[in-house]
């Protein structure tokens, strides 16, 4: 049995991002006797942890988002560069604008990140033969592997894929050094089996058997729905043009009942969705509440009334959003992205195509006005959850296999 877990993260348990990430942690401290924590960067508060799970200071003492403090830090060092040029000429990366910028970032976190010796010291200290390293994510620390496997050749590794550390297209078609990093990872595990056939197929040199772990979300028990005189609609994600939130507003416009349409979530694309909600007619009403921490998003469903819940996104991994909403037995019209048909269909709600308009959306908003046995719907929704997303069935068994290595 395996006595310690490094996790590679992006920020957690800084700032906000990953909340998913603060209902596997507890499962994986109960697995290990110490879990080590190395974030890329900790802007923001600190989350506190449990007493055996130690979190070291960040690579990054910035945000990555900072571009010119990056460039500088990943330029002006000694970190290697052999295996980024070899890719630069072999893929003909600096022929395309898009793969040429996605390489310069990924290479310069790395190399960032890499050059902080002090941490990367801490990293060789802690691994041993009872020691298993798990990235989070498929990109940014997931490629210090080739590193710490040169060091370590018995290294026990770990790979998470998601969304946009996994699917090529979020890229504009090109995710870099994956054919460098592959080799050096043992278990490549996806949250989906629509991920889990992308890693297979995509990377057949590296990948055969990749393993399919879900996500999950606790147990807050059912939303305290009643009926209303009107709809509730409920959508939550980042407003950013991959979340195609504009669509629900457009749809909105269409919808001859009482509609109330509440957004959590915030991002570039507020400014625009403000215009287009000012434009809607007066049988809908609006609330946009910008972003809230994860807990205050479950007191909302504990509390508020909900008749949907409206994923419209383009791309997916599996949205822990939905995973929510159907854990409190709201019914859930969202599209088929990335493995986000293997938890919605049409016994938990609908599940639209992706090449959708903003008529598609109003017909399944209107269909489920019109749903006469919503109880039915709330049920399969609630047992859809407890089938697939049950965050303490998933995350023991996933916190069990690393444990197990």
């Amino acid at each position: 049995m395996n006595k310690q877990l490094i996790l590679l993260t992006d920020s957690f348990p800084f700032g906000t991002k990953e909340t998913f990430l603060e209902a596997e942690i507890g499962f994986l401290a109960n697995a290990f006797e110490s879990v080590h924590l190395f974030p890329l960067h900790g802007e923001g508060a600190f989350r506190p942890q449990g007493t055996n799970v130690v979190v070291h200071t960040p690579f990054l003492s910035f945000s990555p988002k900072d571009q010119k403090r990056l460039f500088i830090a990943g330029l002006l060092n000694l970190s290697p560069l052999g295996f980024a040029l070899k890719e630069l000429v072999a893929k003909s990366v600096y022929k395309h604008t898009v793969y040429l910028r996605v390489w310069a970032a990924a290479l310069f976190v790395l190399r960032a990140a890499y050059s902080n010796r002090q941490r990367m010291n801490e990293l060789h200290t802690l691994i041993n033969d009872e020691t298993v390293v798990y990235s989070y994510w498929g990109d940014k620390l997931a490629l210090l592997m080739p590193f710490l496997k040169r060091l370590h050749p018995s290294l026990k590794s770990v790979v998470r894929f998601h969304g946009g550390d996994l699917y090529e297209e979020r890229k504009g078609g090109y995710l870099p050094f994956r054919e460098w990093m592959f080799p050096s990872v043992q278990h490549f595990v996806s949250i989906s089996e629509h991920g889990k056939n992308y890693l297979e197929s995509r990377y057949p040199s590296f990948v055969q058997n990749a393993l399919l772990f879900r996500l999950g979300v606790a147990d807050h028990g059912l939303n305290s729905y009643v009926s209303q005189s009107f709809f509730h609609v409920v959508s939550c994600s980042n407003l950013i043009a991959l979340k195609r939130v504009h669509l629900i507003a457009e749809a909105l416009l269409t919808v001859k009942i009482s509609v109330f349409w509440t957004h959590i979530g915030d991002g570039p694309e507020m400014k625009k969705l403000l215009q287009m909600v000012a434009a809607l007619p007066s049988n809908v009403k609006v609330n946009l509440q910008g972003q809230k921490s994860n807990a205050a998003v479950i007191g909302f469903y504990q509390r508020t009334p909900i008749d949907c819940f409206l994923n419209v996104s383009e791309s997916e991994g599996v949205p822990v959003s939905i995973m929510e909403a159907l854990s409190f037995g709201i019914p859930v019209i969202a599209t088929n992205a990335g493995g986000t048909g293997e938890i919605v269909d049409d016994k938990v709600g609908k599940l639209l195509p992706i090449s959708i308009d903003n008529h598609n959306i109003a017909d399944a908003l209107n269909a489920l006005m019109c749903e006469v046995d919503s109880f039915s719907l709330r049920e399969a929704a609630r047992h859809r959850w407890q089938e697939l997303c049950d965050a303490n069935k998933n995350y023991n068994e996933f916190a069990h296999f690393l444990n197990t290595l």
